[in-house]
């Protein structure tokens, strides 16, 4: 990874090389597409916006030749474009100008919100609409397989909406993450582990959250987008969550298999969902409380 990031920082040429390349591998395996969206926001967080600029205009044109000669298709740079660059470029220079994590989070959330408002003014009844794309998926399926996951489908139709937004904006801090990590081993070791224990998105975030699972509650008429929504904001205090839990076992100098296994319980499928959850309630809760600040006011000088 850090001779990843050594070949971006040698030029525009070397940063259009592997932004592009990544985004055309990205189309076969998905998670490349954050290594392209990180060269961007590397670009941006060291060099500024114009630097980064160039970067993404030349890495338009090259994966426009590469789209138009691999699979025949020379708008594939504008997915790349709205999807991957343009957020990584808006959060990235938030983050280079105030060096606030929380800040950039937040940007990256409304991206997500963008989707979700998108999807909702194009759409009279988006479950309604997931539920005819899902059902039709599996209508070549045995009609006893049909008879398990329609059910299922039917109770995730609801549910698309708020997830889609919510994996556009994971995509992005993730690439954002990644890029500051980049920078912290290049030019600031440490520095992006210190950012990171200290998240917290503040105690208007979790107002708002609360907003947001009150009507999910009550489901009120002509607000189904604010359900929507909801994934989101649990989103955000999810990664406020995992922040707590790496900050607390740095602060204590707790075994480091705490971590490892809220890694592999939160890869688990039978637990995901809870531990998720648990997560994103314990990050609610931290924006009242600090755990952190009080664990440090706490212990004795040294």
């Amino acid at each position: 990874m850090r001779f990843l990031a050594n070949t971006i920082m040698r030029g525009p040429m070397a940063a259009i090389l592997v932004t592009s390349v990544a985004a055309m591998l990205g189309v076969l395996l998905p998670p490349l597409g954050y290594l392209s969206a990180a060269a961007v926001g590397l670009v941006t967080l060291r060099l500024g916006l114009a630097e980064a600029g160039k970067v993404v205009v030349g890495s338009i044109v090259a994966t426009a030749v590469l789209g138009g000669l691999l699979v025949g298709n020379p708008m594939a740079p504008l997915a790349f474009l709205l999807a991957l660059w343009l957020p990584l470029l808006v959060t990235a220079w938030s983050l280079r100008r105030t060096a606030d994590l929380a800040r950039s989070l937040w940007l990256a959330a409304l991206f997500g919100v963008m989707v979700v408002l998108g999807f909702h003014l194009g759409v009279d009844d988006p479950a309604g609409w997931w539920r005819g794309f899902l059902h039709r998926l599996v209508e070549q399926a045995p009609a006893e397989q049909q008879d398990v996951l329609l059910p299922v489908l039917d109770e995730m139709a609801g549910l698309m909406t708020g997830m889609i937004g919510a994996a556009v904006t994971l995509g992005v801090v993730l690439s954002l993450f990644l890029a500051r990590w980049w920078q912290a081993v290049l030019y600031n070791p440490g520095g992006f582990r210190s950012e990171f224990h200290a998240l917290r998105l503040g105690r208007a975030a979790t107002g708002v959250t609360l907003v947001l699972l009150l009507a999910a509650w009550m489901q009120p008429p002509g607000l189904a987008m604010l359900t929507d929504l909801l994934p989101l904001a649990l989103l955000l205090h999810l990664l406020q969550g995992v922040a707590l839990v790496h900050g607390l076992v740095a602060r204590t100098g707790a075994n480091v298999g705490w971590l490892v296994a809220m890694y592999v319980l939160l890869l688990l499928p039978m637990v995901m969902t809870q531990i998720a959850l648990t997560l994103a309630v314990a990050g609610m809760v931290d924006n009242w409380m600090d755990f952190r600040t009080r664990l440090a006011a706490g212990k004795p000088k040294q």
